[in-house]
């Protein structure tokens, strides 16, 4: 790497910090020429460091309230001309522009301008930076020759290097010039995530995608920090959410953007937890509760349901949840669909005394607690109540049951890339469903086969959800084997004190049964009724099992696993 000498330097930056002792420091000790604009040249001027205008070089003024000023040949090929090329340094001669060897240049502030609420389409349009990032990129691009200072934080090291003979490291060079292009490429994103969130809210169908299987050849994502987490899914792993926008749909959110009602900074796990339990929450409102008006609990640990109640109140609702799995409830993520009052707050906050101290618990608390609003009344009673409501992170959202956004996209990430796809939007497509044995469920069973069916979809596959008066009794989830995840789920039944509940169940399956002896295990234990997607080579078997016991099945023509 050759040891350049710096002659000349352009800065023109938006955050001035340091700005005046750096270039005084260029100036006086290395005497280096500073080219400057606007703003930048004028408060280099009010404090004596002696600048030479762009336009003095361009021969052309500014122009268009500054929107060009650098937009040159004469500025573009100072800083691009390669030194090691005889014929780059001849035109250069030839045209009598002198090589610029060190660019300062930092963005407007786009983002922190749009974030406003009070923002309007012009102040965000004038944010979008577009001399300062082809500055930075040109510079980047010939940092073997052109050094560039994309933030102030280089500032000072790069006095260091200077000072230390002029060298400036390859270790230097290519770092900054690395960071310019993840900071140009944040910065596009940014924009484009902008436009994209306009142009969402307004609906124009023009830019929607055309293809046939709806994904794009390229996939350009902005991502956009909402919080940083406590650490990642462990304690020795650093993590943060960042809510997602591609230039063709939306990315699911970690957790939608909200009013969170506490200093405490949710975890990783909490995020990605409270993620699944809203989730749920959203569709068995959607689903079973709208016309109902049934106010729905959901208990969620490692991103799977626990507890489940559907109840006319939200008090019993909240109990039939809690005790579906009381053990499991404790340091959970709690979401309701109806706002918190002070006589629910006060439920929550006295669960152990009421229900759990009966019902063999250790203790209770709650790591994350959503729901669709949170009275002052509730908030006192949750922070002194209890000394663990002082640390729950209460998360305020707005209504569950909006339909989802079907332009939304999944992702999950996997070694060199990532996987995306559409969001698993199917419900209950009762149109498709079909009674397959000789006895039709009833209408509690189907009530119940309703609930078991979208719990199971939202429960990591293997699944098998067993439901019965609109509560969640056992979830086997997650297991390599489905007659595995059938044994838990009946076994965490009768652990939690609900054997007699398993006599008139109903249980569901989120793929076919391969064999009848996962249907056999939940019949042994109770069951009733089931509900499974159906399609196995082997169907007739189950089939045949659940007219021999007198047994209602349903298949439902859909899958839903959930890895």
């Amino acid at each position: 790497m050759p040891q350049t000498q710096f002659r000349r330097a352009l800065i023109s930056v938006y955050d001035k910090t340091g700005i005046v002792d750096f270039a005084r420091a260029l100036h006086g000790e290395f005497g280096i020429e500073i080219l400057s604009t606007g703003g930048t040249a004028r408060l280099l001027k009010e404090n004596d460091i002696p600048v030479t205008l762009v336009e003095q070089v361009t021969g052309f003024p500014e122009m268009m309230d500054g929107r060009v000023k650098t937009l040159h040949p004469r500025i573009h090929a100072a800083i691009l001309a390669d030194r090691d090329n005889p014929e780059h340094m001849r035109q250069l001669a030839e045209q009598g522009i002198e090589p610029i060897d060190l660019v300062v240049v930092n963005l407007y502030p786009f983002e922190k301008t749009v974030a406003r609420p009070d923002c309007s389409f012009e102040q965000a349009i004038e944010m979008i930076d577009i001399g300062g990032p082809c500055l930075l990129r040109a510079a980047a691009k010939n940092h073997k020759h052109v050094l560039v200072v994309p933030k102030v934080s280089f500032q000072r090291a790069l006095l260091v290097a200077l000072r230390d003979g002029q060298h400036v490291a390859e270790r230097f060079r290519s770092g900054a010039a690395a960071t310019v292009f993840r900071l140009t490429a944040d910065y596009d994103a940014a924009i484009r995530a902008w436009l994209g969130r306009r142009r969402l809210e307004e609906e124009a169908p023009l830019f929607r995608v055309k293809s046939a299987d709806q994904f794009p050849d390229s996939l350009s994502q902005g991502f956009f920090r909402f919080q940083v987490a406590r650490y990642g899914e462990n304690p020795h792993q650093k993590g943060a959410v960042y809510e997602g926008i591609t230039c063709h749909g939306r990315l699911e959110a970690a957790i939608p953007a909200g009013h969170v009602h506490s200093e405490s900074t949710p975890s990783f796990n909490n995020c990605y937890d409270a993620h699944a339990g809203l989730e749920l929450c959203k569709e068995l409102t959607r689903e079973l509760c709208a016309e109902s008006g049934l106010r729905c609990c959901v208990f969620i640990k490692h991103t799977n349901a626990c507890g489940v109640g559907l109840a006319a109140t939200p008090k019993e609702a909240y109990r039939q949840a809690y005790l579906g799995d009381p053990n499991a409830a404790m340091g959970g993520i709690l979401v309701t669909n109806f706002p918190v009052d002070d006589a629910f707050a006060d439920a929550v906050m006295e669960t152990y005394q009421r229900w759990g101290k009966s019902a063999g618990a250790g203790g209770f608390f709650v790591e994350v607690w959503v729901a669709p609003g949170f009275s002052s009344s509730a908030l006192e009673i949750i922070g002194i109540r209890k000394k663990w409501g002082a640390n729950v992170r209460l998360l305020e959202v707005t209504a569950l049951n909006e339909p989802p956004d079907a332009d939304q996209y999944e992702s999950r990430s996997i070694t060199g890339g990532m996987l995306v796809q559409n969001r698993d939007l199917v419900g209950l497509n009762e149109d498709q469903w079909k009674v397959v044995t000789d006895r039709a469920p009833t209408e509690d069973e189907l009530a119940d086969l309703r609930l078991a069916w979208l719990v199971c979809k939202h429960t990591k596959s293997n699944a098998i959800t067993v439901c019965k008066d609109g509560m969640l009794i056992g979830n086997g989830a997650g297991q390599m084997s489905r007659v595995m995840s059938c044994r838990i789920a009946t076994w965490l039944a009768k652990e939690n004190g609900h054997a007699e509940r398993l006599v008139g169940a109903a249980a569901a399956s989120d793929a076919f049964f391969p064999f009848r002896d996962g249907p056999d295990i939940l019949m042994d234990a109770g069951a009733t009724a089931i509900i499974q997607p159906g399609g196995s080579k082997r169907d007739q078997d189950t089939i045949d099992a659940c007219n021999q016991r007198g047994v209602a099945m349903i298949f439902t023509g859909t899958r839903h696993f959930k890895h």
